[in-house]
């Protein structure tokens, strides 16, 4: 098979595994956003910060290690689960041991029993074999793809029933963990290799993580300074409100772009040798996945009121204004997760994170400058510095490798202009008096399928000669007839 081919099935793969997931995750979303008042979002939100904080600063990189070696054997396998072990745990038990601390600053008591709690997912999930990574790296994902339906399914329930009996954040804390213990079990049973403890390669697997680790932490205080700040300038209330928003703003990158993008890191990896090569593979994936984006990021920026009323309720009305901001902020995100991973095969982990931490000093000195008169200059001033951070990004990767920015895009020129065409074309429907639901089914499925086929329309017409689109065509007709055997 084909890697190109290869990377598309495990795209596909990747992205029925987040639609499931995320789509369990919305309706979740949607039932506690009725259950609950904005403050209660608060604190779930400073729980969830803390998660993904503690997933963040643990982040060895031992998947994009084992991905990107030319040979691995059993050792390999072995120390990444060990240091693995050991840098969960460890972590975990300093959360409990700052919870106090944490609770007191946040000025949020309900923090003092719920981030220890939570934090035991950590050494938990830490536990599953790692013959997961050689699935990944193998760009296998038929057995995960089993795996996480059955482990978000688990935690849905959970979710769902705490939510019920107790009506608060519990439910999320207590459904994170069974998660966690699904997948770690689970995974002994779709991969046969049992680990051992050891730490024979600790020093070649920390020279290649240590930086991915650094990033992690830099990585989350960039991705969640604007939240931290909005905590304590706003209060609770205020920060439940605006993360809501923003959470429902990221649900497309989450639930599909970025688990589309995951194949490509092993892509890029085998052919670091030839920079053509690997130039020509991250223009065709950063082609695709901006012209997927644009569309959405229009009609996100284009409908806020409406979508917010339907996916939240009447009830989350005056945050509905935050959502046009955070389309840029969805666009930049998605786009940023694949150029992170591009310079990871790049080899330039330390480059990276020389990036990530000058892009955090200037994010969070801005944010402050612009950004604390109001919820909603809060919020612009994060998009817009989202889309200049992911710019320079873009133009160092064009430095480092012959990407040919101009190329990449024209490539995008029909994705643009389709989208243009639809929102025109969508204004013109008669559907103001229609209810909420109807309308935002309608004008979404219309708004895709207008900017689907005015692009492919003008992609025919504009791309047709290039190597891009042939590729592109080559791997449409080698699906179909695989489809059709």
């Amino acid at each position: 098979m084909s890697t190109s081919l290869n990377v598309v099935k495990s795209a596909s793969l990747l992205l029925g595994i987040q639609v499931i997931q995320r789509g369990l995750g919305l309706i979740s979303t949607l039932i506690l956003a009725r259950l609950l008042a904005p403050a209660d979002f608060g604190v779930i939100a400073l729980i969830t910060i803390g998660l993904q904080f503690s997933e963040l600063l643990v982040e060895t990189g031992n998947q994009q290690y084992i991905i990107q070696k030319e040979a691995v054997g059993p050792e390999d396998l072995n120390t990444a689960w060990t240091l693995d072990i050991l840098s969960k745990g460890f972590i975990a038990v300093m959360i409990i041991v700052s919870a106090p601390a944490l609770s007191g600053f946040f000025e949020t008591p309900e923090l003092l029993l719920a981030l220890p709690v939570a934090a035991l997912a950590l050494p938990i999930r830490a536990l599953k074999t790692p013959g997961i990574m050689m699935l990944a790296r193998d760009i296998n994902y038929r057995s995960v793809f089993r795996l996480s339906i059955v482990q978000k399914c688990v935690s849905f329930i959970v979710v769902i029933s705490f939510a019920f009996i107790r009506g608060d954040y519990w439910a999320i804390v207590i459904g994170n963990l069974a998660g966690a213990i699904v997948f770690a079990v689970g995974s002994y049973r779709i991969h046969s290799f049992r680990p051992n403890w050891s730490l024979r390669h600790l020093r070649t697997q920390w020279q290649f993580s240590q930086w991915l680790l650094l990033r992690g932490i830099v990585g989350f205080t960039r991705s969640q300074v604007d939240t931290l700040m909005v905590s304590k300038v706003f209060g609770t209330a205020q920060l439940g409100g605006y993360n809501l928003v923003r959470e429902v703003s990221l649900l497309p990158a989450l639930s599909a772009f970025i688990p589309m993008c995951e194949p490509l890191l092993a892509a890029v990896s085998q052919v670091r040798s030839s920079r053509e090569v690997l130039a020509y593979r991250v223009r065709l994936a950063s082609a695709l996945l901006i012209s997927l984006l644009i569309p959405f990021t229009v009609y996100i920026m284009s409908y806020p009121n409406l979508i917010v009323e339907v996916l939240l309720g009447p009830q989350w009305r005056d945050y509905a204004d935050l959502l046009q901001p955070f389309g840029l902020f969805f666009f930049t995100f998605t786009l940023f997760a694949l150029l992170s991973d591009t310079v990871i095969a790049l080899g330039r982990v330390k480059a990276l994170f020389v990036f990530d931490v000058v892009s955090t000093i200037i994010i969070a000195a801005l944010l402050y400058h612009f950004g604390t008169t109001g919820l909603g200059s809060m919020a612009w001033t994060r998009g817009w510095l989202a889309v200049g951070t992911t710019a320079a990004l873009l133009l160092l990767i064009n430095y480092w490798s012959p990407l040919n920015l101009p190329r990449l895009f024209y490539l995008c020129i029909p994705s643009l202009l389709g989208t243009a065409v639809s929102l025109y074309l969508i204004q013109a429907v008669p559907i103001d008096d229609l209810p909420a639901v109807a309308r935002f089914l309608l004008s979404g499925s219309l708004f895709v399928l207008f900017a689907i086929a005015t692009s492919v329309g003008l992609g025919l017409i504009l791309l047709r000669n290039t190597e891009e689109w042939t590729q592109i065509e080559g791997l449409v007709r080698n699906i179909l007839s695989k489809r059709l055997r």
